[in-house]
């Protein structure tokens, strides 16, 4: 996957706000992400979020991808993204 083929992202939900299933549903097949663009786009398509969160600071928390989302973790809460291409 390439992260120029991502058109948008749009935050959907956090780890704490959904079932066991839903969570292993949307971690179903995740791949390691690249912190640094999953970073560049939430900062462009969801600025609030990316403030909220202070990404400009050190994560030690590894990021995720699927086909059709983003999960970013911080904190030990997991932040969902669905990837509009």
């Amino acid at each position: 996957m390439s992260y120029r083929n991502i058109k948008a992202i749009t935050y959907e939900t956090n780890c704490t706000s959904i079932s066991l299933g839903k969570w292993k549903q949307l971690t179903k097949n995740s791949v390691q992400a690249n912190i640094r663009e999953v970073n560049k786009l939430v900062k462009l398509h969801c600025p609030s979020m990316y403030k909220d969160l202070s990404l400009t600071l050190y994560n030690p928390y590894t990021y995720s991808r699927t086909k059709t989302h983003l999960i970013l973790r911080h904190s030990s809460i997991e932040y969902f993204f669905k990837i509009v291409y």
